[in-house]
């Protein structure tokens, strides 16, 4: 393994992508920026991971990479931040009656019943199952906007982007689960608008995180905000993180079929933990660690990837984060340890 990126990078917006559970949020200055000159690797716009079985897929960041970014965000972005001394302050949506509205979205609250592999995974996680449908919360960019990014572009009115955020909020489970996230600036990068001017075309509230928690909060009456345990991604359909996952289920499992039942854990001590870390659908999970974390206290966090399924939808590729408060036991017992990958790589 190559030496870690520099502790210096800042963390800023990634640039827009065409898949639908963008990354928000990657390293600035790094030593191993996508699309750029990667210490061992050579350039990386492209890599393919060829594992000794069958199984073939191509990854859009080398495996080693997201390892390395993942170490970073811990060390950088989060560690600092339990401290007191993070560089990013908490996003301050004040001012206005209702932030959600002043930013173009709509929320709407369903109750559903919640899948049996759900339900599995609280009673292995919790000792029992939230009781009866749970609230699903629809978080639609469904209005226009004026927008207020700064002085550069304050008080351009922007159009609907049609984004999408879809989650559960499991208060006496102490849970989220997003089951659908398409943010603002990946449905504005598909418009073909030019990077720069992507800023003009977005809410001021539009990552992940912040609609989470700014939920989480309503949803908690704004008490006992601390007691969030688990951020689970259900369905991931990012390319990036799906392969990713696939990997590591073919080298640790030898198959991609991985059902709850012979489900992977890990922690940030293992390649697999830091490149999850810094995946696609791990970005939510750095920003609530970072922005919130004077409220949610030290966390260790663990990461469970399995296969769910899904009556409805079919086969769904998990994962659940279990922010472990410092000092208790991890809710999935012993993490896996370190074993060989078998990757070869290859530059194109």
């Amino acid at each position: 393994m190559s030496g870690l990126v520099s502790p210096d990078a800042n963390l800023v917006d990634q640039p827009p992508s065409d898949v639908d559970n963008d990354t928000t949020d990657l390293i600035k200055n790094s030593a191993v920026p996508s699309g750029g000159q990667h210490p061992t690797f050579g350039r990386v716009s492209r890599l393919h991971y060829h594992h000794e079985a069958p199984i073939k897929r191509t990854l859009s960041e080398p495996y080693q990479c997201l390892i390395e970014k993942g170490q970073q965000y811990w060390e950088t972005g989060v560690k600092p931040a339990f401290d007191g001394q993070s560089r990013f302050p908490t996003p301050n949506f004040g001012g206005v009656a209702d932030p959600l509205q002043d930013s173009g979205w709509t929320s709407n609250v369903e109750l559903k019943p919640l899948p049996k592999f759900w339900i599995d995974a609280f009673k292995a996680m919790q000792g029992k199952a939230p009781k009866g449908p749970v609230r699903q919360i629809y978080l639609d960019q469904s209005h226009d906007f004026e927008n207020d990014h700064g002085p550069q572009v304050q008080g351009l009115h922007s159009k609907a982007t049609s984004a999408q955020y879809h989650a559960q909020f499991i208060a006496e489970s102490a849970a989220i689960i997003v089951s659908l996230s398409v943010s603002p600036r990946n449905k504005v990068s598909r418009r073909r608008v030019p990077p720069e001017e992507i800023p003009t075309k977005i809410p001021r509230m539009n990552r992940l995180s912040d609609l989470l928690w700014y939920t989480w909060q309503t949803e908690r009456h704004h008490h006992h905000l601390e007691s969030l345990r688990y951020f689970a991604v259900e369905g991931i359909i990012n390319p990036d993180a799906r392969d990713l996952i696939f990997e590591i289920f073919q080298s640790r499992r030898g198959t991609t079929d991985v059902p709850w039942k012979k489900r992977l854990t890990f922690d940030l001590t293992s390649d697999e933990g830091k490149a999850l870390f810094a995946c696609p659908n791990g970005i939510a999970v750095i920003w609530l660690l970072i922005h919130h974390a004077q409220v949610l206290g030290r966390r260790e966090p663990r990461v469970t990837v399995f296969n769910g399924e899904n009556k409805e939808l079919g086969d769904r590729v998990c994962m659940i984060w279990d922010l472990i408060p410092c000092g208790q036991k991890g809710s999935f017992g012993a993490v896996e340890t370190e074993a060989e990958t078998g990757f070869v790589s290859r530059v194109e």
